[in-house]
């Protein structure tokens, strides 16, 4: 059986959630669960590389850490760790052209990415999303080693 390799394993206010190179999940937990029937599934740290990122942000102030998550950028783990890949103006382009044709979020999202200021549409590598959740006041930070996470002091 193949396991996908996260890079990045977060909890924020909605439960646990992962992050690999093209791939995401959500609804899993950090270190597994026995169902009703006795079948196991492995946690997300199980599956995760060596060094991934952890971050529970669940005593985290609340504010802070609700903007990093809807206005700043996505973690992008297949790009180098400290990349930073800004929304171009050709996307910006094709979401003000498409934006018409949209519905409910993506919406929002296409008239937004209009404001050159707006960088939820931004990608940036592990690294600068690990230093971007190290503001957040209340954000415990671990990383995983031999599939157990080891938190922070």
């Amino acid at each position: 059986m193949t396991t996908t390799k996260w890079a990045v394993i977060g909890r924020g206010f909605n439960g646990w959630h992962a992050k690999g190179d093209g791939v995401s999940s959500s609804g899993g937990t950090l270190d597994g669960h026995t169902y009703w029937t006795g079948a196991k599934v492995a946690g997300y740290a199980a599956e995760a590389v060596e060094g991934a990122l952890v971050y529970d942000a669940e005593n985290a102030e609340p504010n802070a850490f609700v903007s990093l998550v809807m206005n700043g950028p996505m973690v992008n783990p297949a790009i180098p760790p400290d990349a930073v890949h800004a929304f171009d103006q050709r996307g910006r382009e094709s979401l003000a052209r498409m934006a018409p044709a949209l519905g409910g979020g993506y919406k929002t999202l296409a008239i937004a990415a209009q404001d050159d200021k707006f960088t939820g549409l931004d990608s940036v590598g592990v690294a600068v999303y690990e230093r971007l959740l190290r503001k957040v006041p209340g954000v415990k930070i671990g990383k995983v080693s031999n599939g157990a996470v080891i938190w922070e002091a």
